[in-house]
Formats: C-alpha cells, sequence, structure tokens
C-alpha cells in the first residue's frame, strides 16, 4: 500500500479543496462510506471557534491576534487534506503508478 503524506503540500491545497466537495456528495450519497469523522468533528469545532468572539489570542493584537485562528484553519486543512486523499485513492484504485 502507498503511504500517504499527513500535512499537504502548499500547491495541493487548492487541488484537494476542490476535491472535497466530490467526497463529500459520495459521503451523502453513501457511496464512499469511509466517513472521516475526525474532519468532520474538527470543521464543526474549527468553525464554532473561529465564529465564537473569544479567542485564546485576542484579535486585537496586531498580527499575533490572527495566530490562533491561522493555526485552527491549518489544522482543518490539514484533517481535510488527508481524509480527500484516501478517498482520491479509494475513487482511483487502478490509476497508473508514476514512473519514478
Amino acid at each position: 500500500m502507498k503511504l500517504i503524506r499527513l500535512t499537504p503540500k502548499l500547491t495541493e491545497m487548492p487541488a484537494l479543496v476542490r476535491t472535497a466537495p466530490a467526497m463529500f456528495r459520495d459521503l451523502f450519497a453513501r457511496r464512499y462510506r469511509q466517513l472521516p469523522a475526525a474532519t468532520i468533528v474538527g470543521g464543526i469545532l474549527g468553525l464554532a471557534y473561529l465564529i465564537n468572539p473569544f479567542d485564546l489570542i485576542p484579535d486585537i493584537l496586531p498580527i499575533i491576534g490572527i495566530v490562533d485562528d491561522t493555526l485552527i484553519v491549518g489544522i482543518f486543512l490539514t484533517l481535510l487534506g488527508r481524509d480527500v486523499k484516501k478517498y482520491l485513492l479509494w475513487k482511483n484504485p487502478h490509476e497508473p503508478k508514476p514512473k519514478i
């Protein structure tokens, strides 16, 4: 089995974000049954944290005030990237292996 890198590269992010809606459509249609619970819970908690007016580091502080918000978004994107990569492996199991 091919190893999956857990943290996505910055250049992979647009493709992963574009693929995520297809993954969720297949989840809701029950075609893809590997429910990414950590991603769903992380997304809900992350959204709640971003909406909540109380932060670990207040947004009033210049520059460092958005660090905690950026960290939460980064964690969610990492979880989403991991699950989208697993989804792509499920969706395209016979994809030709790249020649090294």
